[in-house]
């Protein structure tokens, strides 16, 4: 029995441990205890979604059981300017490593925003990571896990987004976006 354990171990540990790891998984933990820094872990087993009381969309589901994590690390700019900068470098030499691809870019006088995506085993995506920058400080979410996007596009999950906004615009319709 003892063998049999520890045989498991030596098999489940690599693979937990490489699952976890990844280079902006790495800079989420390292600020998960600092001052000035905002950090919220969400694991599967925590996620539910409201459209999934009424609404049927195994395929989104399917999707959606592949996310190991969602990380989110806020950085707030009343921490120092200078600080916030450092940080904000730091993740975009990071995130603009060779292993990720920048796949969304948004520069404005006030707001930079950068989406990455980190390839996977098998052609499927191991990360999606979002860096946002603004006068209030710097955010940085990631969602990490072995995500296939090849099958998103089908008619079936097409149709499963739509009746997903459907219900948001007939239930959350009064919903109205942030304005500055």
């Amino acid at each position: 029995m003892k063998k049999l354990i520890f045989v498991m171990m030596a098999a489940f540990i690599p693979v937990l441990i490489s699952a976890q790891n990844t280079p902006l998984s790495s800079l989420y933990g390292r600020y998960v205890s600092e001052s000035g820094f905002e950090t919220t872990e969400i694991l599967p087993g925590s996620m539910s979604f409201e459209w999934e009381q009424s609404q049927e969309n195994p395929q989104i589901k399917e999707m959606l059981q592949n996310v190991e994590s969602v990380r989110i690390v806020k950085y707030k700019a009343e921490s120092g300017i200078s600080d916030m900068d450092k940080y904000w470098r730091k993740i975009r030499k990071t995130a603009g490593d060779e292993q990720y691809t920048e796949v969304v870019t948004v520069n404005s006088n006030d707001v930079q925003v950068y989406m990455y995506m980190l390839k996977g085993p098998a052609g499927t995506t191991r990360e999606i990571a979002l860096l946002e920058k603004d006068k209030n400080g710097v955010l940085m979410v990631t969602i990490t896990g072995n995500m296939d996007f090849s099958s998103m596009f089908s008619p079936e999950n097409m149709q499963s987004l739509r009746e997903m906004g459907d219900y948001y615009m007939k239930n959350k319709g009064d919903c109205k976006p942030e304005s500055n």
